[in-house]
């Protein structure tokens, strides 16, 4: 089945696909201070997207509709902060702890999707 509501407009996404991998590595280097990766969603928006791992790039103008940047904790439950010691541990609670609905800010305000995560943590 294909959607045909191809759009400018992020408030047509209502669902959000994201690998867990991703999910797991974003919030991991985000927590260790590496880099500010995010979940990025890219139009032209549909009624089901992908979020692809992304380093965010703060000095990045867009023609026409931005493309909505998640951070990584917004698709999760409460998850603790990145340990010092014992990571496997905490990136199997991560991989368990999406969220089947999360509020996205956008840059036309906030949409709530639903999140379906693909595959495991390796």
């Amino acid at each position: 089945m294909t959607d045909d509501r191809q759009s400018g407009d992020p408030a047509v996404v209502d669902t959000v696909v994201v690998t867990v991998s991703d999910v797991v590595a974003a919030c991991e280097a985000r927590d260790r201070n590496r880099r500010e990766m995010v979940l990025r969603i890219t139009p032209p928006f549909s009624g089901r997207m992908r979020a692809r791992l992304h380093v965010a790039d703060v000095d990045a103008n867009y023609e026409g509709p931005a493309p909505i940047h998640v951070h990584p904790r917004t698709l999760l439950s409460d998850v603790p902060p990145y340990p010092g010691a014992s990571p496997e541990s905490w990136r199997s609670l991560v991989a368990s702890s999406l969220c089947e609905e999360a509020t996205l800010e956008t840059d036309r305000g906030e949409t709530t999707v639903r999140v379906v995560g693909l595959g495991e943590v390796s």
